[in-house]
């Protein structure tokens, strides 16, 4: 997917190092997506595009919270 970085990035892409800031480059979608969505990088074909929205999925059941009855524990007085 082609991207334009709106920043300079250290390090490499399957070996090869980040486009510098203003450049495009093709970068697998995966990547470019997690680019756009920290605002590294804007898509070329739509630029105003700036974030890919997340929605989470994951549910869980409702769980049925107890507590415990506290208790007082006293203190040794040291003995003299």
């Amino acid at each position: 997917m082609k991207v334009r970085m709106l920043i300079d990035i250290s390090g490499t892409l399957n070996g090869r190092p980040y486009p510098r800031k203003g450049e495009v480059g093709d970068i697998p979608n995966a990547v470019a997506d997690h680019l756009v969505a920290n605002r590294y990088a804007e898509f070329v074909d739509n630029p105003k595009v700036r974030a890919v929205e997340v929605v989470e999925t994951a549910a869980a059941e409702p769980v049925e919270e107890t507590a415990v009855k506290a208790t007082i524990k006293s203190r040794k007085t040291p003995e003299s």
